[in-house]
């Protein structure tokens, strides 16, 4: 089953958060779509991907800091999938892509993987 995430606000699926952003930096470019798919995370492990149809989607990178972004087009909300997790819906507007991080006393921080 969906779930609807509402206006602008923070949506986390598993590592991933989508932060709403008020706009994309201009330094960010494009990227292109994985086969019809826009794959914001991807688990080492299973191989599993946290990804939205690329219909109306826009993956962007940040030049200099590899920072993630996405842009949702229109009016209808789009969904947030992977194969470990329920769906989730998240409404247009602009949303930087932010991995959750794992922190261990006395080690570098390093990324959470599905």
């Amino acid at each position: 089953m969906d779930t609807i995430a509402k206006g602008a606000v923070q949506v986390r699926q598993g590592d991933i958060l989508l932060v709403p952003c008020a706009q994309i930096p201009c330094t960010a470019s494009e990227q292109a779509a994985e086969e019809g798919r826009i794959v914001l995370a991807r688990g080492e492990t299973t191989g599993h991907a946290h990804a939205m149809a690329a219909d109306r989607v826009r993956y962007f990178r940040e030049d200099g800091t590899g920072q993630a972004y996405i842009r949702i087009d229109g009016n209808r909300p789009a969904a947030l999938a992977h194969e470990e997790h329920s769906s989730l819906l998240v409404g247009p507007g602009d949303y930087r892509v932010v991995r959750q991080r794992e922190y261990e006393p006395a080690a570098r921080p390093r990324l959470v993987h599905d």
